[in-house]
């Protein structure tokens, strides 16, 4: 996506204005059951932590918020106790390295959700879900959307004009679906739905989620018909293999049901090192694979080397041509002044 510089805007606390000059809203979804979009949520989650990325996170599923839980433990709690806790001067985007500095939160970084953001078909919770678009003006967005809920989204976008929105010369966020699926023909078909409910204008990302439950042998046998090819290439989208999690059950199961950020999760003591090793293996392989769409960052620990090599030649080719620039300058004469 093209990068559209936007005016600034008025200095943060410190004199500094931290405020993207774009920001992105990152959909995970599925609509269908069992398809492992909170495995993916809390892979990009972590992912937006590690690379100290601030994001507001949005986990619309009222029942089992696992990922909002894990990150933004406080507040997801509160909804469920009906008891907001974001307030002023408390930001839902604090970094691991220091949960109470202000110092790098951007313009606008402290929102008050009065309730958990779903989509429900409630006519009061599309109003609610406006939220969204406000919060994404100043800051990044993670959305982890539960399943069953596209007829319910494709309204609210379709009531904000989020097409025309992306689509004006002036506006300033991205829109990006990551879309998982087991490959079978009714997951496939889901998919297609959803690139085609906006005619392709918004991005999808299709993640073939090799962890998830499916009697598709993905090198033989998948998208047999050409459809998932026609439609990537119809709109220019692409796709990506997520690997399959394969740590020991227990541990595994003790670090999604007491919410453990992965993070976290690597850096403790409880953790056996053979589970360590498999986690790391799986978060390196998870993180590069979603880097590698270019439409969110790489984890810092895990960037692929030929994507350094690649940074590092430009970073040089950059500081030459300043020397050079500054090389051919004219000298100033005696008793110039500058």
């Amino acid at each position: 996506m093209v990068k559209k510089a936007v005016k600034t805007a008025p200095a943060g606390e410190n004199g500094t204005d931290l405020t993207p000059a774009r920001t992105t809203i990152w959909v995970a979804i599925s609509e269908k059951g069992g398809m492992g979009k909170t495995t993916v949520g809390l892979a990009i989650a972590e992912l937006l932590t590690a690379a100290e990325r601030q994001f507001f996170l949005i986990d619309a599923d009222a029942s089992t918020p696992n990922v909002g839980l894990t990150y933004r433990q406080e507040m997801y709690r509160g909804f469920r106790n009906s008891n907001p806790v974001v307030s002023e001067g408390e930001s839902t985007t604090v970094s691991r390295k220091d949960k109470s500095s202000t110092a790098t939160k951007p313009k606008g970084a402290d929102f008050i959700l009065q309730e958990q953001i779903t989509f429900t078909g409630n006519a009061d919770s599309y109003f609610h879900a406006d939220k969204i678009l406000d919060i994404a003006r100043t800051q990044d967005v993670l959305i982890v959307m539960p399943s069953q809920v596209a007829s319910y989204v494709n309204r609210w976008l379709e009531q904000n004009d989020v097409v025309g929105m992306l689509a004006d010369p002036d506006n300033t966020i991205d829109i990006v679906f990551f879309f998982i699926t087991n490959g079978t023909p009714e997951s496939i078909d889901l998919f297609v739905e959803s690139v085609e409910s906006t005619q392709g204008k918004i991005p999808h990302v299709l993640v073939k989620n090799l962890g998830a439950p499916t009697n598709i042998r993905w090198k033989h046998g998948f998208d047999e018909d050409g459809k998932v090819r026609a439609i990537l290439d119809k709109y220019g989208f692409g796709s990506i293999f997520f690997p399959e999690m394969e740590v020991a059950p227990e541990d595994k199961n003790k670090i999604l049901s007491e919410y453990i950020p992965f993070g976290e999760a690597i850096d403790s003591d409880w953790i056996p090192f053979s589970t360590n090793r498999r986690l790391k293996k799986w978060l390196k392989e998870a993180t590069q694979a979603l880097g590698s769409t270019g439409v969110i960052p790489y984890h810092p620990d895990y960037i692929p080397e030929a994507v350094v090599a690649t940074n590092l030649e430009a970073e040089i080719s950059q500081r030459l041509g300043s020397a050079n620039e500054a090389s051919e300058a004219p000298a100033l004469q005696d008793g110039a002044q500058i």
